[in-house]
C-alpha cells in the first residue's frame, strides 16, 4: 500500500495555517489580483494562437481542439482567452500573439 507523499501533506498544512492567519483581501487587492490573472489569460492565449496558427500553416487544419489552463473554468476569461488566439499577429513584434482567427476552435478550460 503506498503511503501518501510527506510534500502533500506538508502543502496541506501550510494552506490551513496561511488560511486561518490572514484576513479576507481588500478591494483593492482583489482588482489587483483580478487585472494579474486577466493578463495571464491573454498571454496563455496568445501563446496556443500561435501554436494553432502554426499547426494550421503546415497541415492545412480548418478546426482545432485546445485546452487553456488559466482560465480555471471561468466563462469570462475563457472568453478574453479566444480574444488573444484570434487577435491579428503584427509580424514586426518581438514575441508574437494570437494569429489563428481564422481557424475555427474548441477550447477547453
Amino acid at each position: 500500500e503506498a503511503a501518501p507523499k510527506k510534500e502533500a501533506k506538508d502543502k496541506k498544512e501550510k494552506g490551513a495555517e496561511e488560511s486561518k492567519g490572514e484576513s479576507a483581501p481588500s478591494p483593492q487587492d482583489l482588482e489587483k489580483m483580478k487585472k494579474d490573472k486577466l493578463k495571464k489569460v491573454v498571454k496563455e492565449g496568445g501563446k496556443r494562437g500561435v501554436e494553432i496558427e502554426g499547426a494550421a500553416d503546415m497541415g492545412g487544419l480548418q478546426f482545432f481542439c485546445t485546452s487553456v489552463d488559466t482560465p480555471e473554468g471561468d466563462l469570462e476569461l475563457l472568453l478574453e482567452s479566444m480574444k488573444a488566439m484570434n487577435a491579428k499577429s503584427d509580424p514586426t513584434e518581438e514575441e508574437r500573439k494570437g494569429g489563428s482567427g481564422h481557424i475555427g476552435k474548441m477550447i477547453f478550460s
